[in-house]
């Protein structure tokens, strides 16, 4: 079979998987220069930027009057281990065996083939005083091609060595979430001595916006003749009913957190979802079997059939009610050195397996320096469970002007991805 003809079975059933439906974290961090610190903001966070991290750090010293930001993004996003410039490296040409063999030694070793992108959007980031809002949307998509389908992609059902075998896509899954948040927060402080003590709550309302979830329960490419037996069923939000459009779910929550301050130290502690009645509206929500099959003499495709997610089996309605924010514990230091130089750390824990909205841990520092005063040079360093992040910023600081951006690249086993976040805001960044 010739390798233009194996890569067309191999993207078929990718095709079916990744295609076979089209769909479309709570806060975002407001803050673009929290991304330039690698994440590491609970206690350098102040002003709209509180909201997210720690809504304490708005009764602390060097908390602005009035902050303003509007529509600041920040996404990022990773495919690998094969990346999007290897493949542009090989479009339109045959791909030689050597890169096809190294290509999949690089997905056995990494599980598969995956993809992330994850994105988030502040409308409106507000505060006056020791009260602050944001509104943001957050938008996450997470899929994986596990080794077979790969291999059947790369070398079609003969596989690798050239002798028929039977090819499974067991590990194969997509899953894609959008959810809008509104958050409202204010502290109350206490002056200790030389010392302030800050505390603080967020209470949130969080819409579920879309959400679409599947995973393969069988699939396999058969050795013994030239068929295709795949069955990828998909839970989805009811995006064709108008009167549900953007609300499959909703709940609210409440954030929690504490601050110390005293001269040039200050530290950090937040809960955030100590309470979260969030949860996805099941009667909202629809169930595609998506079995398909493709063999010399016939064909067939269950893709358009659509059910009420009743019909879904136990343990998917299960996996839906699941989807929940859960708490997060985070902790932080800041360490003002000097007039130009701020040093910062962080850790991060989240308790349980919900809804994903960020890393699951995270242990990390960074620096803020100003050359002048008006530009700040950001950099930091964050572990995480998948591997390691390191970014840096700028900014320009003109009056209670701030023009702010921020780069990441995380370097995870999947391979390299980049991050970014930007934003302008009026007396805070």
């Amino acid at each position: 079979m010739s390798d233009a003809i194996n890569f067309r079975r191999g993207a078929i059933v990718a095709a079916t998987i990744l295609a076979a439906s089209t769909a479309g974290a709570q806060l975002p961090s407001a803050s673009p220069a929290a991304l330039g610190m690698a994440d590491n903001y609970t206690a350098m966070a102040r002003g709209f930027g509180a909201v997210a991290w720690n809504p304490a750090n708005l009764g602390l010293p060097h908390n602005p009057r009035f902050t303003l930001t509007l529509l600041g993004v920040r996404g990022a996003g990773d495919l690998g281990p094969i990346t999007t410039d290897d493949i542009a490296r090989y479009q339109g040409i045959r791909l030689p065996n050597e890169v096809r063999d190294a290509w999949m030694q690089r997905i056995d070793a990494n599980g598969g083939e995956n993809g992330q992108v994850g994105g988030g959007v502040t409308y409106l980031g507000l505060s006056m005083g020791r009260f602050a809002l944001q509104v943001a949307s957050n938008a996450s998509v997470d899929a994986n091609l596990p080794p077979g389908a790969m291999e059947l992609a790369l070398y079609g059902n003969a596989g690798r060595t050239g002798n028929a075998q039977d090819i499974t896509l067991d590990g194969a899954h997509l899953t894609g979430a959008v959810t809008t948040t509104a958050g409202l927060s204010w502290a109350h402080a206490i002056d200790v001595g030389l010392a302030r003590l800050s505390f603080g709550a967020t209470t949130k309302y969080i819409l579920g916006n879309a959400l679409v979830h599947g995973e393969d329960r069988g699939s396999m490419l058969s050795a013994s003749s030239s068929q295709i037996d795949l069955r990828f069923p998909l839970v989805l939000s009811d995006t064709g009913n108008s009167s549900s459009i953007g609300n499959h779910g909703s709940g609210v929550g409440l954030d929690l957190g504490a601050a110390w301050d005293s001269g040039p130290l200050t530290a950090s502690v937040a809960v955030l979802n100590v309470v979260n009645t969030f949860r996805w509206d099941a009667s909202s929500f629809y169930y595609k079997p998506i079995q398909a099959y493709y063999g010399s003499d016939t064909s067939y495709s269950s893709n358009n059939v659509t059910m009420p997610l009743d019909s879904a089996p136990a343990d998917v309605r299960a996996w839906l009610d699941d989807q929940r924010f859960k708490p997060i514990l985070s902790m932080g230091v800041a360490l003002r050195a000097s007039n130009r130089l701020t040093l910062a750390a962080d850790v991060r824990r989240e308790m349980g397996d919900g809804l994903h909205v960020g890393d699951r841990t995270h242990v990390g520092a960074g620096a803020e320096f100003r050359v002048l005063p008006f530009i700040p040079l950001r950099a930091g360093v964050g572990v995480h469970a998948e591997g390691i992040s390191l970014a840096a910023g700028t900014g320009l600081e003109l009056g209670k002007i701030n023009l702010t951006v921020s780069a990441e690249d995380r370097r995870t086993a999947s391979g390299h991805a980049p991050g970014a976040a930007v934003g302008i805001s009026f007396g805070g960044r």
